[in-house]
């Protein structure tokens, strides 16, 4: 896979992917005739073999020099649906329209972590497959306990079940980052939602806003002695020791408060 001759923008976190036993691997994940919808394609280093296997393809891209580009392919008769905006704006309206089985992206690093918490609430029947920073990716598939435990930690275990399913050195780009890449694979687990997730996205915020302290201090305003053991939590629990399960019932307690 050549380089793209257009350089990378370091305003929109642009990294692009060669490396081909990546590609490969990303999108072998993707059942063929998927209704596939990818994020920031850039030159297309993914896109064009997504572009084989799915059924349909949408993407999503800020960069005028690149949406221009693919708008050319749709002009030539490529299946392919063109978003051209701000994934944070145009996100929801892109699913409604389009309907994806899957989500597919090597994801701008400077905006992974608000850009992740809007994926999460989308309740996709394939998955998603995603590229991030490797920390944000340890991050994002951490278990209760660990020191890296946080609040999309939680959010996405709201409808999936979160892996790693590959690092990748900064040679794998081009222009190459300055850290260690990863991939993770966000799989439906398909269990009802026990809580709206705007509600739990809101108690996450809130209750990870003071790691160091408990979760009864952090919510000391809003449940008593008596309201933690029903809902069987220990208040002198920090935050990264509540799974998934005690933040959707504290959620879920929260909400109906309102």
């Amino acid at each position: 896979m050549k380089h793209s001759d257009t350089p990378a923008k370091k305003a929109l976190g642009q990294h692009f992917l060669h490396d081909r036993h990546a590609i490969d691997r990303i999108v072998g994940i993707i059942p063929e005739g998927a209704r596939i919808l990818e994020i920031g394609p850039g030159p297309g280093a993914l896109t064009r073999p997504l572009l084989a296997r799915a059924g349909a393809l949408a993407v999503i891209e800020k960069d005028d020099r690149f949406a221009s580009q693919w708008r050319a392919n749709t002009l030539a008769g490529a299946p392919l649906s063109v978003f051209h905006d701000d994934v944070m704006q145009i996100l929801p309206q892109a699913v409604a329209e389009f309907q994806p089985q899957w989500i597919a992206g090597n994801l701008p690093y400077n905006i992974s972590g608000p850009l992740t918490a809007l994926l999460a609430g989308l309740e996709l029947s394939g998955g998603m497959v995603l590229m991030y920073q490797k920390e944000v990716a340890q991050r994002i598939c951490a278990a209760p306990g660990s020191k890296v435990y946080g609040g999309l930690s939680v959010l996405v275990r709201h409808h999936y079940e979160p892996s790693m399913l590959l690092t990748l050195a900064p040679g794998a780009f081009s222009p190459p980052p300055k850290v260690h890449s990863a991939v993770v694979l966000l799989t439906p687990h398909r269990h009802p939602a026990p809580c709206p997730y705007r509600a739990l996205q809101k108690t996450v915020r809130h209750g990870f806003l003071h790691r160091r302290k408990t979760i009864g201090n952090n919510f000391r305003q809003q449940l008593d002695a008596a309201q933690w053991q029903n809902l069987g939590i220990s208040p002198r629990l920090r935050p990264e020791q509540l799974d998934y399960a005690a933040w959707a019932r504290l959620a879920g307690w929260l909400n109906e408060q309102v």
